[in-house]
């Protein structure tokens, strides 16, 4: 599965989450394997609107699921619009973060479990 998680600058599998969707630096994209290893595979500067459009990269890159510990309306209206799940983040660390998802623990935003 790919996942986009936004993060701080400069991103990557060792960096902390943003608090929101809207106020990440970077995108950072990872395939996920069944068992939770992955391969951080891409990233995109997140400019807000003086890049690229956020959700029009994660479509690009062929995301089926973001994770984030917050999003505004218009980017939870967005995100699944373009067929993408967005969850909920329950911890700070990409690898807990990517675990928990490959194990199905977080919670969809506007979806279930």
């Amino acid at each position: 599965m790919r996942i986009c998680i936004p993060s701080p600058y400069p991103g990557g599998p060792d960096t902390r989450l943003t608090a929101e969707f809207e106020l990440a630096d970077m995108l950072d994209y990872y395939d996920v394997k069944p068992d939770g290893s992955y391969n951080h595979i891409a990233q995109t500067r997140n400019c807000i609107g003086a890049c690229i459009d956020p959700v029009e990269a994660i479509m690009h890159r062929g995301v089926e699921r973001v994770v984030v510990k917050g999003i505004g309306p218009s980017y939870l209206s967005r995100i699944p619009g373009a067929g993408v799940k967005v969850y909920l983040a329950d911890s700070e660390s990409v690898d807990e973060l990517i675990n928990a998802l490959a194990k199905n623990e977080l919670d969809e935003i506007g979806g279930k479990r």
